[in-house]
């Protein structure tokens, strides 16, 4: 299955953190093989979150692998399991696999490979994968629109800034697809919180839409490159505890996600639930 996060507006509303929450913990809580992996043009805006600073910084630890080399690889044969595990870095005991994004200098290069490659790629690695988790480049370009048009998923993500909301109703319409809708940044104390966004916003239902709220601790981890860390480390906190609202809110999302994409929840010996 094929997930696509996408955003109307670039940086307002979360969309990498919010797939970097669901994609880990939902690995770590149900045990999917999933894959991540992302089409921005610019280097580690998901890669560098869940790598350590030694290796993150680094251009040519990607030289050789990622969505460059599947790209590659893609000319001379086919892309099978094992040329994917090559290419990709695995994560959390080898459930989790990144394949990291383009580290080409030519932007009109690499949106020309991408849209030549893209959709055989993302194919491969769905055939090897239970979820694809796929962050794109926000608004309307010709490579996010196919990612999309080919996505078993949509999580649209959202802000609690009404233009940012009004901008979306007003010029994109994904009626075709399946949409879920994520509120990132998330404050409850806001006016515009999720129950009063449901009452103004009729196409979010209780069970397409979930919110992930704002942490600042979170935050900092992404810089750090620990966000698998922090997630496992907080994953079973009391709701005493700091992280314990952020924590609830991100299982419920992928709860509500799962049950939305028709995916059954398992534990980890493989029960579903």
């Amino acid at each position: 299955m094929k997930i696509a996060f996408w955003s109307n507006m670039h940086g307002q509303t979360g969309t990498t953190s919010n797939l970097l929450a669901i994609a880990v913990t939902s690995t770590i809580i149900y045990k999917y093989k999933n894959m991540v992996t992302q089409t921005h043009f610019n280097l580690n805006n998901l890669e560098a979150p869940l790598l350590s600073t030694s290796n993150n910084d680094s251009k040519e630890y990607f030289m050789d692998i990622g969505i460059d080399a599947l790209a590659r690889s893609l000319k001379s044969s086919y892309l099978d399991s094992t040329v994917i595990e090559n290419c990709t870095i695995s994560l959390l005991h080898k459930q989790l696999s990144l394949l990291p994004g383009t580290t080409k200098n030519n932007k009109e290069i690499y949106e020309f490979d991408m849209s030549k490659t893209i959709l055989s790629i993302l194919n491969a690695a769905a055939n090897c994968h239970d979820i694809i988790f796929i962050d794109t480049n926000s608004g309307r370009n010709d490579l996010t629109m196919k990612i999309l048009n080919s996505a078993d998923i949509i999580v649209v993500n959202l802000s609690q800034n009404k233009n940012i909301m009004d901008d979306f109703t007003s010029n994109y319409n994904f009626n075709d697809k399946k949409i879920f809708y994520l509120i990132g940044n998330y404050d409850p104390n806001s006016k515009y919180n999720y129950n009063n966004l449901r009452k103004i916003y009729h196409f979010m239902k209780k069970k397409n839409t979930a919110v992930i709220p704002y942490n600042t601790e979170f935050m900092d981890v992404q810089s750090d490159g620990e966000v698998i860390s922090y997630i496992m480390k907080n994953l079973e906190c009391k709701k005493e505890e700091e992280n314990a609202y952020f924590i609830k809110e991100v299982k419920l999302a992928v709860n509500k996600l799962l049950d939305f994409a028709g995916l059954e929840r398992r534990d980890k010996n493989g029960f579903h639930n």
